[in-house]
């Protein structure tokens, strides 16, 4: 039977491998030397693109776990080594707000979502579904507060009424 064009062929790197096995150690060499020769701007955007899979991972997760924005955030400005406070007054932030943001004191929006966007190759509503997440989640450990809605109770006190 013919492979599908979308259909991994058989290779090292499709191939089940058991860690310290001769070949597992060639394919981490191979890597390691790859790694190596990238230049700092290779690695910067391999170093970004890694934080945002982490961020659409949370996003995704079950995690109970509050990450903020500002989690994140911390972690991009240190791996590109940027100061926060030459950040903030990038993004025409003053450095105390900018720090607000940073602590989760103060919510992001939709400005601050594109310019996140915009300067780390990331979609804006990556910052966004980030903060709702953490919303909901608050939320949700405060079920109580929702525990008399009940749809059928709307609808009798509808018919009642």
């Amino acid at each position: 039977m013919k492979n599908l064009a979308h259909e991994p062929q058989k290779t090292t790197l499709t191939t089940n491998m058991d860690v310290g096995t001769s070949g597992f150690d060639e394919l981490q060499m191979i890597l390691l030397k790859k790694a190596s020769e990238q230049t700092e701007a290779q690695k910067r955007k391999l170093d970004l693109l890694a934080l945002r899979y982490q961020m659409e991972d949370y996003i995704n997760s079950d995690a109970s776990e509050l990450k903020t924005v500002g989690d994140f955030l911390n972690l991009i400005l240190a791996t590109l080594q940027i100061k926060k406070n030459l950040f903030a007054n990038y993004i025409g932030l003053k450095p105390a707000n900018f720090s607000k943001l940073i602590r989760g004191d103060r919510p992001i929006n939709y400005d601050l979502a594109m310019i996140f966007g915009k300067l780390f190759h990331h979609e804006p509503m990556l910052w966004l579904e980030i903060q709702a997440k953490n919303a909901l989640i608050k939320l949700n450990a405060n079920q109580d507060k929702y525990a008399h809605l009940s749809l059928r109770d709307l609808v009798n006190r509808q018919k009642s009424a």
